[in-house]
């Protein structure tokens, strides 16, 4: 099972998949494509009161759509334990977009810009 999107044989049902591994390729690969997300999620909610929360539940959205698809697959199936790969990947996103993520307003306009800051 790859992380892309791929449903040649027939489709029908709802499935769950339990064989794959927690250590598979394909973690990496829905861990990778799901941290983007969750740095995009923190900016468009830059302005709530949880940014990383919100940031992490739209980085997982798209992860959580292709599982629901791959659920409908007969050669697939929906497997949480790709969706909790893109969890993580989403939070590890949200985190680091909400810490390098620079965005101020102010009367002539707005910046967006990287900044980052020690913590030592």
């Amino acid at each position: 099972m790859q992380a892309g999107v791929d449903c040649s044989s027939s489709r029908g049902g709802f499935r769950f998949q339990t064989s794959d591994s927690w250590f598979g390729t394909d973690k990496l690969e829905h861990f990778a494509v799901s941290a983007p997300f969750g740095a995009l999620g923190v900016y468009l909610a830059r302005d709530s009161e949880h940014p990383v929360f919100y940031g992490t539940l739209i980085g997982t959205a798209p992860g959580f759509l292709k599982e629901i698809f791959d659920g409908t697959c007969r050669g697939s199936g929906f497997s949480y334990k790709d969706l909790t790969a893109d969890l993580a990947g989403a939070l590890t996103g949200a985190i680091l977009g909400n810490w390098a993520i620079s965005y101020s307003r102010d009367a002539r306009g707005q910046t967006i810009g990287i900044a980052y800051h020690t913590w030592f």
